[in-house]
């Protein structure tokens, strides 16, 4: 079983506890608590205006699956950019004399081996410790890329050429790692436990006037939030889940 599979596992059955405690909570304060009969007795709570914390929720989820959705396009066109500039590399190689080729071929190769073989591995494992696992054989392809360009009798055109796909790639992989690392996590979306607990607790009240009605619809509403946690969690990482971005560009 796959560590994302495992993630995965362990998020829908602390989510569904979760829901599943707060839902029964919000259901005995309603009914068995202290403040049940207060509640019952209201007239004051208006079931229309309730339920726009529905439409909050959902405008909250859809928001994020959006930004989901903007990270998995950023990371594809990323890729397409940094293999765009490793081309420009190879084709302009082409033009250089015999000993220069093979030294960008040969660093080139040590380069994508590394990406390949050690950085998209970590990146799908959100190994943090690895980010920076590449930079070593990038920097030796960097060295190699500047020494050509900056030759003394060089001609502007391949100078330009080969410094602008160098800093291309090293954007990019500043774009990827960030991507990777620092856009992954559900906890830095708050909103989703505060939403949750608003709409369980507005559907609570909404039912006031009976208690099977209450059930089914806690029920449900639990099932609706499980539910979308998991598909935020799927999606929340452009390198993870069931569609991830591959290096096959590379």
């Amino acid at each position: 079983m796959s560590l994302f599979t495992t993630e995965l596992l362990m998020l829908i059955v602390a989510v569904t506890l979760i829901t599943a405690g707060v839902a029964y909570a919000i259901y005995w304060a309603l009914n068995d608590s202290p403040i049940a009969r207060w509640l019952h007795d209201s007239d004051a709570v208006v079931p229309s205006f309730l339920s726009i914390t529905s439409f909050i929720f959902g405008l909250a989820i859809s928001t994020l699956a959006g930004y989901s959705f903007d990270h998995h396009q950023s990371a594809i066109s990323n890729l397409i950019t940094e293999s765009n500039a490793i081309e420009t590399i190879i084709s302009t190689a082409t033009i250089l004399p015999k000993e220069d080729q093979i030294e960008i071929h040969s660093g080139l190769k040590n380069y994508l081996s590394a990406v390949i073989e050690k950085e998209w591995p970590a990146i799908e494992s959100r190994d943090v410790s690895k980010r920076e696992i590449a930079t070593p054989e990038f920097l030796a392809l960097n060295k190699i890329i500047s020494d050509i360009a900056y030759q003394p009798n060089q001609r502007s055109s391949v100078e330009n050429q080969l410094l602008s796909a160098i800093g291309t790639m090293r954007h990019d992989r500043q774009i990827r790692q960030s991507l990777a690392y620092d856009n992954d996590s559900l906890k830095k979306w708050p909103s989703i436990p505060v939403f949750s607990f608003l709409l369980l607790l507005s559907v609570g009240i909404v039912h006031l006037g009976s208690m099977k009605a209450m059930k089914v619809s806690l029920s449900i509403a639990s099932l609706c939030i499980v539910t979308a946690v998991i598909f935020l969690f799927i999606g929340v990482s452009p390198y993870r889940g069931w569609n991830p971005v591959e290096p096959l560009k590379l």
